[in-house]
């Protein structure tokens, strides 16, 4: 479970307009870790299947995290866009950008606590194609988030499922 992997995995992945838009309304309208989105397609690109409790292990090392400096940081990023109009756009543009790459480092350490927290978890290597042990773990990841899964959250992961 090499953290690096998982990180040039996850920027190949998600640079595909589609994954990040629907990561993104996952995590807007779900409250989704869009790096443990980024981990279950990874494990199953790697033929391992996510489960539950590499899920709960991920989400116990990563959400003080999460809580404490990704969330922050993502809110004053977004505020700088659609606020503060009385500073200059090109200053604002500034700040955003290097928030940016605070963010970006925050977000590869992140992912360094998903791998090591669900390294422990892995079973043994699937021979089930990556796109159905993505969608088994999606799938688990998405009723950790919500009962009733509606018709978005069903686009959305067919659109990261097709990033695959």
């Amino acid at each position: 479970m090499n953290a690096d992997d998982f990180w040039e995995f996850s920027l190949a992945l998600y640079c595909r307009e589609a994954v990040a838009v629907a990561c993104l309304s996952l995590q807007d309208r779900r409250g989704a870790d869009v790096n443990l989105i980024l981990a279950v397609c990874w494990l199953a690109r790697s033929g391992y299947l996510t489960s539950e409790a590499a899920l709960n292990a991920a989400r116990q090392a990563t959400d003080p995290w999460s809580e404490g400096i990704l969330k922050p940081l993502r809110l004053v990023r977004r505020r700088l866009g659609a606020e503060f109009e009385e500073v200059a756009a090109a200053d604002r543009q500034s700040l955003k950008h290097g928030l940016l790459a605070v963010e970006l480092e925050a977000e590869r350490v992140s992912q360094q606590k998903i791998a090591g927290a669900m390294a422990a978890h892995v079973g043994a290597l699937s021979s089930e194609p990556a796109r159905g042990l993505a969608t088994a773990g999606l799938d688990l990841y998405l009723r950790q988030l919500t009962n009733t899964p509606d018709a978005q959250d069903r686009t959305d992961l067919e659109a990261i499922l097709a990033g695959l």
